[in-house]
């Protein structure tokens, strides 16, 4: 995992660097006309999307379809989205969530996602616990939130990676350039779900992606089944 952020750290480099964010909206209320379509993004936004190893990703290790959730854990609206992304990895144990991580001003304030960033990095298997803990914590206090989480996800200690400021604001340049103005905005094959979403709306969301499989323009199917004669031949 150190090997593959040190390489994510050069690609990073190269990216353009974001505009300054001014605002910070929690929820938000999209149109399909104003993002730009998913089956037409360019190879490297689809990368970054879908096969970023900075970012953390939980649920089936061989998922068939891969859900894409840009999140704040400031935002009420996030937590409770949450609740029912982790209804929905239960319901349908095929597929996973990678979580594109947001936060905003200051580096006290960006404590929390910096942490969770430094968990996934040092410990990916302890991160679904330590971010279940996070999302869970009800407190103000985010030192108290941050050792809690630890605590929970069973880790003594833990450091900040170099650099992991630089995966935020990435994160963030990836929504503008996907034209998503705030948090949350989840995307389920080639739909944008923005805002606090029912968990009827995800799995609708799931079910249709599921049944466009055979599409190759789908954004966050991953995997196909094979058919018996590709069996045949492994």
């Amino acid at each position: 995992m150190l090997n593959e952020y040190l390489f994510m750290l050069m690609l990073i480099g190269a990216w353009p660097a974001p505009a300054a964010v001014t605002h910070h909206q929690v929820s938000t209320y999209i149109t399909s006309e104003q993002t730009q379509p998913l089956s037409q993004i360019d190879a490297v936004t689809r990368i970054k999307l879908l096969n970023d190893p900075l970012s953390p990703v939980v649920g089936s290790e061989q998922p068939v379809l891969k859900i894409v959730t840009f999140v704040n854990y400031d935002c009420i609206h996030c937590r409770r989205l949450d609740t029912n992304l982790e209804r929905l990895l239960k319901a349908y144990p095929q597929t996973a969530i990678t979580y594109k991580l947001i936060s905003y001003g200051p580096e006290a304030s960006t404590a929390v996602t910096r942490m969770a960033l430094a968990v996934w990095i040092e410990h990916p298997e302890k991160f679904h616990a330590f971010h279940h803990a996070l999302m869970s914590y009800s407190g103000l206090d985010d030192g108290l939130r941050i050792y809690s989480a630890l605590h929970a996800a069973g880790i003594s200690a833990s450091t900040y990676p170099l650099n992991t400021q630089n995966i935020i604001e990435v994160n963030k340049e990836l929504m503008r350039r996907l034209h998503y103005t705030g948090t949350p905005t989840t995307i389920i094959g080639n739909r944008v779900l923005p805002g606090e979403v029912s968990y009827e709306a995800l799995e609708d969301a799931v079910n249709k992606a599921q049944a466009a499989a055979k599409d190759e323009k789908q954004l966050a199917v991953l995997k196909k089944k094979k058919s018996q004669a590709e069996q045949a031949q492994e």
